[in-house]
């Protein structure tokens, strides 16, 4: 087994034992959301419906998580377990792909290992595996997915072509789930053709062609789906709902003000009563018309909210831990404060002091965020949407944490700062 393989192993069984242990503690007692509503329509026969404002909505949320969900529901009578070993499952996934992206990045045994158990270790994962029914850590696999294969398919001199059809194949699993990770590999190819010598320039645009093309080709039986119910092409009905969330009078760029009251409760009566007599394209209309009329006539507003947006991505929103007591807000702020620095700081060293090739790969992780970044600046936000930008925190945060471990052991073995050793790869 090579060292790299060794480093992946050991991720996955700190990731396992964590959640073991966490189950062990909290059981499999998770709590209902959305989606557990939609699986249970769609188990009954009542399709991928979904009640939302007195209408019912038929394409509320991408399928692949709730169809998936489904099938458990139907499998096993008392299914809590099940989604909670399935819910961890992928949180493992995640980890071991976040070591794969650092052993990748830096090509070191030992920032792998620390990546990786820093992502195993995420609070935010490791909660909503164990008490919600959420994709949080399906989706954090998929971003995490998406991103590899799309690095590789930027960077690779071997099939470039067959390599952008591999992750554009990758990418539409991600967009059956979450398709806002379609930014994330737009963005990835916009860096890759940005920074490229001028040379490789041309290879990588049509191999971002190629990307797009088979990624949305698999995507497109979902929205040839939907073009049929509503005479349009749309992804989800419920997205007009999250950008009005985020972009009107009431708005502080979330989905409730700083008590957990939901925006929607703000809004006028004539409005809500108008919502409640809609059909679910009428809802999708009046939502996105409402939120373009506050974006023409309050620019200023607009221009704030995309700030506010941002700045939530990166530290934290309006309404940070209103649903969770105080212990809890604790043990997350202490976790991720620390992160934020770390990461920011190893993402420094790494365009700083790697070579050409690793400084590259590091850019255009960072792009990868950026581009998801983007998209949530322009809707509503919450916390848990910026699992990924964690997940590439804890990716560059090796960085220094790995630098810091190696000159303990100098310090501790007496051997001088000046030999091989500690001048082992810097990223790498």
């Amino acid at each position: 087994m090579t060292s790299s393989s060794r480093a992946l192993v050991f991720v996955a069984a700190i990731a396992t034992a964590v959640r073991v242990g966490a189950l062990a503690v909290c059981g499999a007692r998770q709590q209902p959301l959305e989606p557990s509503v939609i699986a249970a329509n769609l188990n009954a026969g009542r399709g991928l419906t979904f009640e939302q404002y007195g209408a019912t909505y038929r394409a509320w949320k991408e399928p692949l998580y709730i169809v998936g969900l489904a099938a458990v529901m139907r499998a096993w009578p008392h299914p809590a377990w099940p989604i909670a070993v399935l819910q961890c499952l992928f949180g493992v996934m995640t980890a071991v792909g976040v070591a794969a992206l650092a052993w990748r990045l830096f090509g070191d045994t030992r920032r792998a290992l620390i990546a990786g158990s820093l992502a195993a270790l995420n609070p935010f994962l490791l909660y909503y595996e164990v008490r919600w029914i959420h994709s949080l850590s399906f989706d954090s696999f998929l971003f995490i997915a998406t991103t590899l294969a799309t690095l590789h398919a930027i960077t690779t001199d071997r099939a470039p072509m067959r390599s952008a059809a591999r992750a554009g194949l990758v990418t539409a699993v991600a967009l059956w789930e979450r398709s806002s990770l379609f930014a994330t590999g737009c963005a990835a190819w916009f860096a890759g053709i940005v920074t490229a010598p001028r040379l490789r320039r041309r290879i990588i645009q049509r191999a971002a062609i190629v990307w797009t093309l088979v990624a949305l080709t698999a995507f497109s039986p979902w929205l040839i789906r939907n073009y049929r119910l509503f005479g349009r092409v749309i992804i989800t009905t419920d997205a007009a709902h999250i950008f009005w969330l985020g972009n009107n009078p009431w708005s502080n760029g979330t989905y409730s003000d700083s008590r957990g009251h939901r925006i929607i409760e703000q809004a006028p009566e004539a409005f809500q009563r108008q919502l409640a007599a809609s059909t679910e394209p009428q809802q999708y209309d009046l939502f996105r018309r409402a939120a373009l009329s506050f974006i023409r006539e309050h620019p200023a507003r607009f221009a704030q909210l995309i700030v506010a947006r941002l700045w939530a991505f990166v530290w934290f929103s309006p309404n940070a831990g209103v649903e969770y007591t105080q212990w809890q807000q604790w043990i997350y702020r202490a976790a991720y404060v620390p992160l934020l620095m770390l990461g920011l700081t190893g993402f420094a060293i790494s365009c700083r002091h790697a070579d050409p090739m690793r400084r590259r790969d590091a850019w255009l992780i960072a792009a990868a965020v950026s581009g998801l970044a983007v998209t949530h600046a322009l809707m509503a936000i919450n916390l848990k949407h910026r699992v990924p930008f964690e997940l590439m925190l804890s990716l560059f945060a090796a960085e220094p944490l790995a630098r810091l471990f190696a000159t303990r052991h100098l310090a501790a073995t007496d051997i001088p700062l000046a030999s091989s050793e500690a001048r082992e790869p810097t990223a790498a």
